[in-house]
């Protein structure tokens, strides 16, 4: 082959190659991510603000939110009323969500009574910052949110506050809608 055609082959080669190769990878990125340590959600035992014990394992093959939170973070308290909202529509009636307290059960059920919060709220107190990084959270922030298909995949992961509009997103994708 002449110098230039090879020079050029090459070059597109080379260039396809990296084209395929960053197609893959942000195809690979918007995937669910399967979390092999999420077994350690679904088998711990919670108890509910009455004190009743709760397994997760009870909402396993439903489409589920949980949301890690605490009554003394800030961003948490910004976020509730919008997973009550989520709660309440007609696409919460199709999915669980669940809030796991990083604290008391009192202090979770006197601010759940202020914010008028009716979904299930879980008394997770401090050891639930090791199932955060067991989760993915490495740095145990809060609020920490995740939501799962029926099949148990993560199809949001959210650390911080998470919005309405990607708790409607996430709620739908979990539904396959």
């Amino acid at each position: 082959l002449m110098p230039w055609l090879r020079r050029n082959l090459v070059v597109l080669i080379a260039g396809a190659a990296a084209l395929l190769a960053g197609g893959w990878l942000g195809w690979a990125r918007l995937q669910p991510a399967t979390l092999p340590q999420a077994d350690a959600l679904w088998n711990t035992q919670f108890s509910d603000l009455a004190g009743k014990p709760f397994s997760l394992s009870s909402v396993k093959g439903k489409p589920v939110v949980v949301n890690f939170w605490a009554t003394w973070c800030g961003p948490c308290k910004e976020e509730m009323p919008d997973f009550q909202k989520l709660a309440s529509s007609d696409l919460g009636k199709r999915i669980h969500i669940i809030g796991i307290g990083i604290d008391n059960a009192a202090n979770m059920q006197s601010f759940a009574n202020k914010l008028g919060i009716t979904y299930t709220l879980l008394e997770g107190g401090p050891t639930s910052l090791d199932l955060l990084k067991a989760l993915g959270n490495q740095v145990g922030g809060l609020p920490f949110t995740l939501v799962f298909d029926v099949n148990g995949k993560v199809v949001k992961s959210h650390l911080g506050k998470i919005t309405y509009e990607q708790l409607q997103d996430a709620s739908n994708r979990a539904l396959g809608m």
